[in-house]
């Protein structure tokens, strides 16, 4: 479709296009407005400014006729050979910003619009942000302010505001992709905003028979948390063996726990069925540690006896090449309504039946927060890093290769769970994008994410108009955002469920202050500001050349006991949501008292950040030996925020 069809489609859609008129090839020229762009109009040629197709700003007939004879020209320099069925376009110049907006069918996503800085530098600006079709307004402003040039819509040296105005923009563009599934990609570009609203003056469409934006559907599934009798088939008596760990992790389940081991006999006083045949009640939930070419067979023994969870910790599937396997375990989930974690997966923990059914730690902390991995080493380290500061879990969940139950059905089921009050997810590959993005977006609970392959080497992505977009870490991360998720920059930070808006600092040394001010802001929070009265407090306790800021520096001789009287006056502001504690070893710091204050009650938040070496190391000590969570660079401290 060339220019002046797709001007004549746009504006039925409700777009706002400028004055044209298409002319033949050698047709003379003639308009009643001026200036104009002139532009070749050849389905043959993409990307008109690149072959010397496009002249600007032409104020008259002769000027419009003599660039026609350039633009010619260039043409034939590139050796396009045009025809009868090729033309040029007239459009009236508009004068304002120029802006971009797309749309890419992303292998991933679906249908995503771009929408950004535009013009002829939009690859190297690169000032644009993700919005999903199926986005609400205060997704679409979300995504809309992490750009640059928003700040314009917001009004700008006595502009008037016209942020509303976008949104409209970008909402007609949903509704316009929606009315047209098959647009493969879509350039609007430039698109000039001024006064008088948004003015589509460039456009390009390509389209595709089949689109991969279908609307979000997830399969009604059956409780995954509400287990009476689980069953752990391949556990053994071996220590070095998964199924030994999950069995001894298994025991402090406080419903029906039922061992298979083929060789029978005993475990830790427990018996152990020689099969599933011996065991005569149903079976809610199963998790299997047999050989994989075992598991469709246990699978389909387990079906008559009513599972309906199945945890598959044994490998040897899609990670080695085996999809024929994971492709059947996807249908037996759909026949028979299953839900299937894994396979190639750590296990599964749930705190309010003390099920731990991981080969993790045994050591796991009753708490609020659901952690969800794709990665069994990254979750074990997590787990063992949770045990170490005294961090707990209402559920933790090993991914693995997804065969049936993705990020989507996880989240959806863990948003209706009322021991859950946070999810930090670590994710490597998404399926199933807009199932994916409804499940956050639906989700009333406060989500983190890490996603790991964010850089061009492992993406291997490229950034050209919006193409090449699919795996992009900014489409990812900008999307996520746009629907409320919080994304971190470590997995450490997956440990902690909230996101802390102001942060007030207490420190004995100014330049490590400083710092930690640039990685606060840097990570999107902010530091708390000290009103009339908490100076006056904190001027009453603290020596006279205190700092009078955030970071409040009590100064370099600072004992606990400044320490104390410090954090007692800041833990009672209203506006504090978290505190550090920026301990420097200088020659009078008794660190270690000063951490053992960590062990009275305090309203807020208190994290120790201890910067040094050797004399810091019996403070560790003692914070580690107490589950304190704990803090040793200022990068650290800052990348859970």
């Amino acid at each position: 479709m060339v220019e002046s069809e797709l001007f004549s489609l746009l504006s039925h859609s409700g777009f706002q296009i400028p004055p044209f008129r298409r002319f033949a090839l050698e047709e003379p020229i003639s308009l009643d407005f001026y200036p104009v762009a002139l532009k070749i109009e050849s389905p043959k040629i993409v990307h008109k400014s690149d072959v010397g197709g496009v002249a600007i700003s032409l104020s008259n007939t002769d000027e419009a006729e003599a660039a026609r004879t350039r633009i010619l020209k260039r043409i034939a320099e590139h050796t396009i050979t045009l025809d009868s069925n090729d033309g040029f376009i007239a459009t009236a110049m508009i004068q304002g910003e120029e802006l971009f907006a797309g749309v890419v069918d992303d292998p991933i996503f679906g249908q995503i619009i771009l929408f950004g800085k535009g013009g002829v530098l939009l690859e190297l600006y690169r000032d644009v942000c993700y919005i999903d079709i199926h986005a609400d307004a205060t997704e679409i402003l979300r995504a809309v302010h992490t750009t640059k040039i928003s700040k314009l819509f917001e009004g700008f040296r006595g502009t008037k505001p016209m942020m509303d105005q976008i949104v409209g923009f970008i909402q007609t563009l949903q509704r316009f992709i929606k009315e047209h599934p098959t647009i493969r990609e879509c350039d609007l570009n430039p698109v000039i905003f001024n006064a008088n609203g948004l003015h589509v003056v460039d456009a390009r469409i390509e389209y595709h028979t089949l689109t991969s934006d279908t609307p979000p559907t997830q399969r009604l599934r059956s409780n995954f948390f509400d287990n009476r009798h689980v069953a752990v088939i391949g556990a053994s008596n071996d220590p070095t063996k998964v199924g030994y760990a999950i069995a001894h992790n298994a025991l402090t389940f406080n419903g029906k726990l039922s061992l298979v081991n083929a060789k029978g006999g005993t475990f830790e006083g427990h018996r152990l069925y020689c099969s599933l045949t011996e065991i005569e009640d149903s079976i809610d939930t199963a998790v299997i540690t047999i050989p994989s070419c075992h598991v469709i067979e246990i699978i389909e023994t387990l079906i008559p006896k009513g599972v309906k969870n199945i945890i598959i910790v044994s490998a040897g599937f899609k990670e080695i090449g085996d999809t024929r396997s994971e492709k059947r375990l996807s249908e037996l989930a759909q026949q028979h309504n299953l839900n299937i974690i894994g396979p190639n997966c750590l296990g599964y923990y749930e705190s309010t039946q003390s099920l731990n059914l991981t080969f993790g730690s045994s050591d796991i902390k009753k708490g609020s927060l659901a952690l969800i991995a794709q990665s069994g080493a990254v979750l074990s380290s997590l787990m063992d890093k949770a045990t170490q500061e005294g961090i707990g879990f209402s559920h933790i969940l090993s991914a693995g290769n997804m065969a049936d139950m993705g990020f989507a059905d996880i989240i959806t089921m863990l948003s209706a769970d009322p021991q859950c009050e946070a999810i930090s997810l670590y994710a490597e590959g998404i399926q199933e994008g807009k199932a994916f993005l409804e499940s956050l977006r639906s989700c009333p609970k406060p989500i983190r994410v890490y996603k790991a392959g964010k850089s061009p080497q492992a993406r291997k992505a490229a950034f050209s108009h919006t193409g090449n977009l699919s795996g992009d870490y900014p489409m990812f991360r900008g999307l996520l955002e746009s629907v409320g998720v919080k994304m971190v920059d470590s997995i450490e930070a997956l440990l902690y469920a909230r996101n802390f808006e102001n942060i007030a600092v207490i420190t004995n040394a100014g330049g490590p202050g400083t710092i930690i001010t640039d990685v606060i802001i840097e990570r999107g929070s902010k530091l708390y500001t000290l009103n009339e009265d908490d100076l006056k407090a904190l001027d009453a306790i603290l020596p006279s050349n205190w700092s009078r800021n955030n970071p409040i520096d009590i100064i370099g001789d600072a004992r606990s006991e400044r320490f104390e009287t410090a954090l007692r006056c800041v833990d009672a502001m209203e506006g504090v949501d978290l505190i550090y504690l920026l301990i420097t070893p200088q020659m009078m710091t008794d660190t270690l008292e000063i951490v053992r204050l960590l062990e009275q009650p305090w309203s807020k938040p208190v994290f120790p950040i201890l910067l040094g070496g050797a004399m810091m190391s019996e403070a560790l000590l003692f914070l580690r030996s107490h589950s304190k969570p704990c803090f040793t660079t200022l990068h650290e401290a800052g990348a859970f925020l």
